[in-house]
């Protein structure tokens, strides 16, 4: 192949990963604003200024293209956990720190949780690239060790009582889920029921299970 074909084959590539670039900027706007039920491909078409054909080039599916932002997301939050690994030696402070964590990425990526977690639906995920979706689970179970190894070196400090570490980081991992998913879903449970803000609410579940966690003196 000569220089002026490796050139044109250069530039093809540029522009296919300029034109997926555009297609997933336009595809978070649709989804961030409509949601995944009410998007459309040919919104996100129009969004992006290309033919609806196009789209099905790069990416098989609205499901495609609705996972590919959710894996945009579930990185977002990988690096946010990650800060986490580094610490000073005998922090005491590790999981409220890891559970504080996850709550601000919420409050920080809303529109990116909500994709992260309406992805869950059967007929999202049936119809979306299991090798996508398997990255983003592997995603989620990265974050989850982390919060594991977070409990583990706080029993070997002796700050938590004996527990499984798995266990507990999942028992986190649903606490927060839960409360934030019925805040976002149901305003009667929230407004009428409840009648506390999401704010105190989760602080409230963090004291409960660190109340539970820690060494009793």
């Amino acid at each position: 192949m000569n220089t002026g074909q490796n050139r044109k084959t250069e530039r093809r590539r540029k522009e296919q990963l300029a034109r997926r670039r555009a297609i997933l900027a336009a595809a978070r706007e649709v989804f961030f604003a409509r949601g995944f039920m009410d998007a459309t491909i040919d919104d996100i078409a129009n969004r992006c200024g290309l033919a609806k054909g196009t789209i099905y080039l790069y990416f098989k599916s609205k499901e495609d293209l609705y996972i590919s932002i959710m894996a945009e997301g579930m990185g977002r939050l990988r690096r946010t956990f990650e800060v986490l690994k580094v610490h000073p030696p005998g922090d005491r402070g590790l999981v409220e720190k890891a559970f504080r964590a996850y709550y601000g990425f919420y409050l920080k990526n809303r529109k990116y949780f909500r994709i992260m977690f309406l992805s869950n639906q059967p007929d999202v995920r049936a119809r979306a690239p299991q090798e996508l979706l398997m990255r983003c689970m592997d995603t989620g179970r990265e974050c989850m060790t982390i919060v594991r190894d977070l409990v583990q070196e706080g029993m070997e400090h002796g700050y938590y009582r004996k527990v499984d570490p798995w266990a507990v980081a999942n028992i986190l991992w649903a606490s927060i889920n839960g409360i934030i998913m019925a805040y976002e879903h149901d305003p009667i449970y929230r407004e009428e029921i409840v009648g506390i803000d999401l704010e105190k609410m989760m602080m409230y579940s963090l004291d409960l299970v660190m109340e539970g966690l820690r060494m009793k003196k």
